[in-house]
């Protein structure tokens, strides 16, 4: 059990993401992720103290995570320089799959719908646009590309991509 009073006495009432980190003793990447997903805090966007969280805010993390901690596990290789590597996946399940999850999604496709249908940043998705790994045409409103051609993609070089998004994780686990 930790020794909340000895914290209050020697924390000040809200305290910075690096005296969290310490407190917690994980790494910044992790103090980051549970700060987006899970600790109320105060954020000034800045690139040097970031974050402010109350003390008493992350106490009461502290004790719902002594509690439950299954609560809060991340994705395996989610905080470590070894992604998480999913078992072999049949082409043909997965493309079938895929047709099933995007059966009411319109055929041609912008880049903001690829990213909210894979979980990629519109960065990655233009990434692949632009170098032809995803076949695409070019039109008025932007490059747009096939519903098929998509499919396509992630049957094929997509399944090479190292670090995967939940979103593509979890369609390989359904293709499974």
């Amino acid at each position: 059990m930790t020794d909340y009073d000895r914290i209050r006495r020697e924390y000040p009432p809200v305290i910075s993401g690096e005296q969290l980190r310490k407190l917690l003793h994980i790494s910044k990447r992790r103090c980051v992720w549970l700060l987006k997903h899970y600790i109320p805090h105060r954020d000034n966007c800045g690139k040097t103290r970031r974050y402010a969280i109350k003390l008493e805010d992350a106490i009461r993390f502290m004790t719902d995570f002594e509690q439950s901690p299954e609560r809060y596990t991340a994705t395996d290789g989610q905080f470590s320089s070894k992604p998480y590597i999913l078992p072999a996946v049949n082409p043909v399940f997965l493309r079938l799959t895929l047709e099933d999850e995007w059966f009411d999604v319109p055929d041609l496709l912008d880049t903001e719908t690829i990213c909210s249908l894979t979980g990629y940043s519109d960065n990655a998705v233009n990434n692949w646009l632009e170098k032809g790994k995803l076949r695409s045409a070019l039109t008025q409103n932007g490059r747009v590309t096939s519903k098929a051609w998509l499919i396509d993609f992630f049957c094929g070089k997509g399944m090479r991509i190292v670090r995967k998004s939940e979103l593509h994780i979890n369609l390989l686990n359904k293709a499974l």
